[in-house]
């Protein structure tokens, strides 16, 4: 027992609780946050997701990967928040080449639309499939979310386990990137794995998450948009 307690007093503390807390709140997305199990405590008796239902997993989702690792950060980590990504400077400079990674998505994401397990799924609310006004609300909530993603997975989460591991720290948090696409298209999850380590490559380079927030907010807009446009008519 003592050696066990020894082995743990070594372990750097930052990273623990960073990976702790990514566990933790994954777990509480997949069982209380997720669109389906909200809809389920909403009415059970609708079919699909309603706008309550993604909005609701949205503002979760944004509470949980931003609002609560800021605090982390400030509170428990004694840290600097800018040092955890948020930083602008450069911005301008880089962002070019988050534009031309979007370019070279475009015909990829056309291709995926025209695939069935996709156009079915996208976007994630039905009703925004078919009404305008309803597919413009839905997107200010789920861009908001990409940008929580960005900001704790290429952000808190990579910039903690950098101090540790350096550059490994891509791997790492690709991980449990991968794993909340498990309930998405097998492509798509299988393509986070590499989408997940490069981005974090970019953001240690560049030391901010923005890019990758504009660019992932571009593909999901653009998948939607292509959604709504085909069940539209």
């Amino acid at each position: 027992m003592r050696k066990l307690l020894e082995g743990f007093r070594s372990v750097d503390r930052d990273s623990a609780i960073a990976l702790v807390y990514t566990a933790a709140h994954l777990s509480a997305i997949e069982f209380w946050f997720l669109t389906t199990a909200v809809q389920r405590r909403i009415d059970p008796r609708q079919r699909g997701v309603s706008l309550e239902a993604g909005a609701t997993w949205s503002i979760a989702t944004t509470v949980l990967e931003m609002i609560v690792p800021l605090l982390l950060i400030r509170l428990v980590h004694r840290r600097r928040i800018r040092d955890h990504g948020w930083r602008l400077e450069g911005f301008s400079r880089h962002i070019w080449i988050y534009l031309g990674l979007f370019l070279l998505m475009v015909p990829v994401v056309y291709w995926a639309s025209l695939r069935e397990d996709f156009s079915l799924r996208y976007p994630f609310v039905p009703a925004a499939r078919r009404d305008f006004a309803v597919f413009l609300k839905w997107e200010a909530f789920y861009l908001l979310q990409f940008f929580a993603l960005e900001s704790f997975f290429r952000g808190y989460l990579l910039f903690t386990l950098e101090r540790s591991f350096g550059w490994n720290a891509c791997f790492i948090m690709a991980v449990p990137y991968c794993a909340i696409h498990w309930h998405k298209a097998p492509l798509e999850c299988f393509a986070a794995i590499f989408a997940g380590v490069f981005l974090g490559g970019l953001a240690l380079r560049f030391r901010s998450w923005y890019g990758g927030a504009v660019l992932h907010s571009l593909v999901a807009l653009m998948m939607d948009g292509l959604g709504h446009l085909r069940a539209a008519g």
